[in-house]
């Protein structure tokens, strides 16, 4: 009981904690800006653009949805189309609305688990689908960072971004090279993180199989640089229709939109509100865009991708009973 009561209060201080964080984000951010001008711009968006990206967002929610799929079927767990892009829709919600960016993942987990009765590849599978989109995000900024660097203005944001972009995906390498592998294993059991039988060593054992399957890893990496380069899409579309022709080209976005993303998988504000914004002050002003116009691109399309999310919300208060999942013909091990 004592211990169920200690654990409430820390979540509770964890909030009040995002909470006093996020205030001062904010305050930071409008002393840094003209909030009026700010929101002048937000009231000249261009209808058509918005229109496209609200378009490509949707479009990048169904290709996410079938890729966590692919990553499900591999762990033996077979959904049906419908009940898939339900799960992925109420997790792309809490992800928007609960703090931090990884809110989503955890619910889709318990969600998924609680129907297919195997929370190991439920968690599996969503870590996966996290760690293939991460890196061809981390990939595409690398490309970006590769091809502008040379560029003087942009030089010292591209080298910045060339280097985390390098690191995170040698990191991610990790997962698919044995001899790498094996000794991270041997750590994290040393270190006491990976007990026998405890739910990350299994997930462990569980990527293991996974990373055995490399031409489905490969093929959904490939798949997955087209959803992030569609996510990537949408802020430019958000651009065009705050700025107009003053929009920096939409090769210049992949400069700026993964750091940002990255940034928001940490749970250190409530939804990414002012962490987001105030990070696009200097990622956005060696493309030229001024702080008040970075600042209405991110929260422009943040609330576009509220508004689509608002959707999986519907979901969660409109379902009843988890039905639909079944367990896979095959096993992970066998056809693709």
């Amino acid at each position: 009981m004592n211990a169920a009561a200690d654990e409430r209060g820390r979540q509770r201080l964890l909030l009040v904690l995002k909470l006093v964080f996020t205030a001062v984000l904010l305050w930071l951010l409008v002393t840094r800006i003209s909030l009026g001008q700010a929101l002048s711009l937000l009231g000249e968006a261009r209808l058509l653009p918005m229109v496209g990206a609200l378009a490509v967002f949707i479009l990048s929610v169904l290709a996410g949805a079938w890729q966590w799929g692919q990553l499900l079927e591999a762990l033996g767990i077979s959904l049906g189309g419908r009940k898939l892009l339900e799960l992925y829709w109420v997790g792309l919600f809490f992800n928007n609305f609960m703090p931090g960016n990884l809110g989503g993942d955890v619910v889709k987990v318990v969600d998924l688990s609680r129907a297919a009765r195997d929370p190991v590849a439920s968690a599996t599978a969503t870590l996966a689908d996290r760690i293939t989109g991460l890196s061809a995000l981390a990939a595409l900024a690398l490309a970006a960072a590769w091809r502008l660097g040379a560029e003087s203005e942009l030089a010292s944001l591209a080298r910045g971004v060339l280097l985390g972009s390098a690191l995170f995906l040698l990191l991610a390498l990790l997962f698919l090279v044995g001899p790498f592998f094996r000794p991270l294993r041997v750590l994290g059991e040393r270190w006491g993180m990976l007990k026998p039988g405890g739910l990350p060593a299994h997930i462990l054992e569980q990527l293991r199989r996974v990373r055995r399957r490399r031409g489905l890893l490969l093929r959904l990496f490939v798949f997955s640089l087209g959803v992030q380069a569609l996510r990537v899409a949408v802020h430019y579309l958000v651009g065009r229709s705050l700025l107009g022709d003053a929009c920096p080209a939409a090769g210049d976005f992949f400069l700026v939109i993964p750091p940002l993303a990255f940034a928001l998988t940490l749970p250190i504000t409530l939804g990414g509100l002012g962490l987001r914004e105030g990070l696009a002050l200097p990622l956005f002003a060696p493309l030229g865009v001024s702080g008040e116009g970075a600042v209405a691109i991110e929260f422009l399309a943040y609330l576009l991708m509220l508004a689509v999310s608002l959707v999986g919300g519907l979901l969660f208060l409109l379902r009843r009973g988890g039905g639909g999942v079944r367990p896979a013909s095959s096993g992970p091990g066998e056809a693709s």
